[in-house]
Order: structure tokens, then sequence, then C-alpha cells
């Protein structure tokens, strides 16, 4: 089992890259003792599969990534039973992953369903890579036809919702008195995962999306030039100001540009400010997009609920924790029903723009009592965002 001899990280520090390969290797050790059956393969996806991991120097001083290991792993069996150790298989590679102070995310398809693999964010970026750690040379030969393909709209409001609970989750942890040095590394995390992320959601609007971070800078930089292009300007981003626009695309190039050499710390008021100008170029993308993909306009996170319940036919009605006023929101029986990015997306909005007249919504669609507190909230989206 090898990582084919490629690198994991953009700046491929040597004592990184050797880490991640042992890690690696001891993922894929306890995957194959886990499947308890035959294991076709894996492979590595993401920004590790991609080669475009950063590098950042932890509060030991030690250089670290804070990517995720993100392995797509292709058992010889039946879909059903592939469904069934992927709960399984995840925990496993999650405690491995703990032990050596590393993040590992895990998706299960059985060999026979490849070809049917939905064409989902990280299947596009896996096929793409196309670097197989375990198994044959030609395991994803079956998902080659997702390498150009264009993802669903759900799929960029998924990638949102995680790096957007990855934020509020700094936001939180920066705002205690004297944060920690680690605390500022994985604010500076999070704001350039944000970042990256909305650079991903003006392309997947605009149909121009591309499976790495370089290839969708360069591709930004033409959909900021639609002339130089000969493309046309598709996509929310027409709504944006210019000003907004051009914050959103260069702040994408930085991120990549800056996975390419070691980042250090910085003060804490400056992480603070960071994520706080994060969290507003976030909102304003978040809503510009799911004006787009729902097709009316959104003036408050309220509106937003309003928009998805019509959208799902649900309807207003008592809550788990007590009976609501009959209104056009729907209860927390009927948002359990949305898909996941959807549920999430205007709690996690709500808490991060903090709007008195839209926190009330945000206990229904974490299903949470009304009027818990922030500090319950944050912490249960985070939970939940995990596994959208």
């Amino acid at each position: 089992m090898t990582a084919t001899g490629r690198r994991f990280t953009a700046a491929a520090v040597p004592a990184v890259e050797r880490r991640c390969a042992e890690t690696l290797a001891a993922l894929l050790s306890r995957l194959a003792e886990a499947a308890a059956g035959p294991l076709a393969g894996a492979a590595l996806g993401g920004a590790l599969g991609r080669g475009e991991a950063p590098t950042t120097v932890d509060a030991s001083g030690a250089f670290v990534t804070p990517a995720p290991f993100e392995l797509l792993v292709v058992l010889d069996g039946t879909p059903g039973r592939a469904a069934a150790l992927a709960p399984r298989l995840l925990r496993e590679v999650a405690a491995t992953a703990r032990s050596r102070r590393a993040a590992a995310r895990v998706d299960v398809a059985a060999l026979a369903a490849l070809a049917h693999v939905p064409p989902t964010i990280e299947a596009i970026e896996v096929a793409a890579a196309d670097r197989v750690v375990a198994g044959p040379p030609g395991l994803l030969a079956p998902l080659a036809r997702l390498a150009a393909a264009q993802p669903a709209p759900l799929e960029a409001l998924r990638l949102l919702v995680r790096r957007g609970a990855a934020l509020l989750e700094a936001e939180r942890t920066l705002a205690r008195r004297g944060a920690s040095r680690a605390s500022v590394l994985s604010g500076q995390a999070a704001v350039r995962g944000v970042d990256l992320a909305l650079g991903t959601a003006l392309l997947v609007s605009a149909g121009r999306f591309r499976p790495t971070d370089a290839g969708r800078a360069a591709e930004l930089r033409l959909l900021a030039a639609p002339a130089e292009s000969g493309a046309a300007a598709g996509g929310f981003h027409v709504g944006m100001t210019r000003t907004r626009f051009r914050d959103v695309v260069e702040r994408h190039r930085e991120a990549v540009a800056a996975a390419g050499r070691v980042e250090l710390p910085e003060t804490l008021a400056e992480a603070r400010t960071q994520v706080g100008r994060a969290s507003d170029r976030f909102l304003e993308v978040l809503r510009l997009f799911e004006e787009e993909r729902l097709g009316r306009s959104l003036p408050s996170w309220t509106d937003y609920v309003r928009a998805l319940a019509s959208r799902h036919g649900s309807t207003g009605g008592p809550g788990l924790f007590g009976t609501r006023p009959a209104d056009d929101l729907p209860g927390r029986r009927a948002v359990r029903d949305w898909p996941p990015a959807e549920r999430l997306a205007p709690a996690l909005a709500t808490l991060l723009d903090w709007d008195p007249g839209d926190l009330p919504i945000a206990p229904v669609l974490l299903d949470l009592p009304d009027g818990a507190p922030k500090e319950a909230l944050g912490p249960r989206l985070a939970a939940l965002a995990a596994g959208a």
C-alpha cells in the first residue's frame, strides 16, 4: 500500500510528507482489519489527494497539515453490505486518525456500484485525482465519467455548511479571553476553508466547477474577465457588487497561494478580524447562492426558512419541546426530513449573523429547546454539519 509517490501538500515540506505517508499507512492498515472481508481498494481524495493541502506550524512548533484524510473505501461486496459497514469503518478510521493527531472522512462504496456513484464534489475530485492508495491501479476506472462532471447546487451548499460550521467554531474559540495559539491556527484554517468554499460556490453556480483548488482559481480569474475568456457570465455573482465579487475571487486566490508556503500564526486580534470579515463574505454569498437556487428573494434568514418550507411542503405546528404559535414556519418534525444541508444552512447563517429577529429559528432547525443558548447551539450545529 503506497501513496503512489505523489506529494500530499502544496509546500511539500519533507517532515509533513513523511508524517502524512505514515498516517495514511496506519489508516489503510486499520481499514483492512475493520472491513472484515474483501477490501477491493481505497483512494485518497480532498486536498491531500490532490496534493494541495496546506502546511502550518502547530502549537508545539512542529510542521503539520490541518487537512483531513478523505478516503473512498471500495468493498468487494454488495451495496447493502457496504452501507452497513460504513459506520463501523468511519469510527475505526476516525479513532486511528485521532491517535495520530489527524482527522479523517470516509465514504464507502461497493465495487459493483462504483459506476453509479452520484456526482458529489468529493466523487468528482477523487475521480479527477485518481490517487489509488490501496488496490489495483485501475480501481477508479468506473468513476472516470465523473472527472469532468458538474456538481448540483445542493453539493455547493453542503460544502458551504461544512466550512461555515468550522468558521462558527473558530469564532467561538477565538472569542475566549486569552485564546490559545492552537485556536488562532484553527481560525486561520477556517478562514482559508471558507474562502475556498466561496469560490467553489461561485463556479458551481456558473456551471464552471473544476476539481482542484488551482483549477478553480484559474477559472475564477476567467469568470472575473468574461470578455477575455469568451464565456457567458452566468451565475449568482452577477448580483454581487463588483467590490465584493473581486474580494471573494482574490481571497480564494490568496488561500490557494497560502497553501504553497508554511503558514505562521497571526496575532489574536488579527485572527478575530479575519474571522469576522470571512463571516461577512460567507453570509452574503450564502444568501445570493440560495436566492438563485430557490428562485426568490431572501430578505431575512427567517424568510430563508419559509422558502425552504414552501419548497418541501412543510407547515407550522407543535415542536418537540412545546407548542409554537401557528405560522408559516415549519416545526421540528418537518425539518428533520429536509436534506441536512438545507436544514443547517439557515441555522448557521442565524448564528453567524446573530440577528435577534431570526434567532428563534435556530433551535427549531437544530431540534433543541426554544431559547437554547448559543453555547449549546454552536456545538450541536458542528456535530450535525460533520455528517452533512
